[in-house]
């Protein structure tokens, strides 16, 4: 998974082995494919908790536009954008995407574009499910690690914790999946998950982030790629 975590950096991670490269003959290049997936995120405000979604698409070729259209007549349209890589595309939600209602529940369609003009559909199911909010309970520095503790959400299957820049313009840390019963997490300088070239400076502020998620009910394998619900919270913190 740790491969694609950048598609992924305001949620999870992406693994690439959902796509099967295959072809008829040896000599025959492979067709388009791709995998999507269709997440709800939530967001604490003022006002209460607020739902939007997140998607994510990656293909085995260069893409040149995605976008997905909510179920029903007159289903909301998505425009994903670009990633670093031009095989991924996403699609953030932004404040204004978030409401006070869960978004649809039904079948999300994604239509995909090549950049050889190569079109592909593929669907992902939204449920209703959701969790209740995440809250970090402490983030603070010991021995040159930085240790987050939370309590255990219920419904929730696994944690992750992430270490953004002082803006969340660059993520430099991101951990692997953490066990449902896991309520704490601490790391350091010499844990594994940091990006290249992107460790942490002495008396700097970063963000720490702690996100809960919930696998779509009756997945039982891929469950990275089939992700029904996100719930995050995040912490200014200065590594010492």
């Amino acid at each position: 998974m740790r491969n694609f975590r950048e598609i992924f950096a305001g949620v999870l991670f992406l693994s690439v082995s959902a796509l099967t490269l295959v072809s008829c003959e040896d000599n025959d290049p492979a067709p388009l494919q791709a995998v999507a997936d269709v997440i709800v995120q939530d967001m604490k405000t003022d006002a209460g908790v607020k739902y939007g979604v997140y998607v994510y698409a990656i293909a085995n070729y260069d893409i040149k536009s995605a976008k997905v259209t909510a179920p029903g007549t007159g289903g909301k349209v998505y425009q994903l954008t670009a990633t670093t890589n031009k095989q991924q595309f996403v699609f953030y939600p932004q404040a204004s995407d978030y409401t006070a209602e869960m978004p649809a529940k039904g079948d999300y369609t994604v239509e995909i574009v090549s950049t050889d003009g190569e079109t592909i559909t593929v669907k992902d199911a939204v449920g209703d499910e959701k969790l209740t909010p995440i809250v970090i309970k402490t983030a603070a520095m010991a021995s040159q690690k930085l240790k987050t503790t939370w309590d255990k959400v219920t419904g929730a299957d696994a944690y992750a914790v992430k270490l953004y820049s002082e803006n969340k313009a660059e993520l430099l840390y991101a951990s692997d999946y953490l066990a449902s019963d896991v309520v704490a997490y601490e790391f350091g300088e010499s844990t594994l998950g940091w990006y290249s070239g992107k460790m942490p400076v002495a008396n700097t502020n970063y963000v720490i982030e702690l996100l809960a998620v919930k696998v779509e009910t009756g997945v039982t394998s891929d469950k990275g790629n089939n992700l029904q619900f996100v719930t995050l919270d995040s912490k200014t913190i200065k590594w010492e």
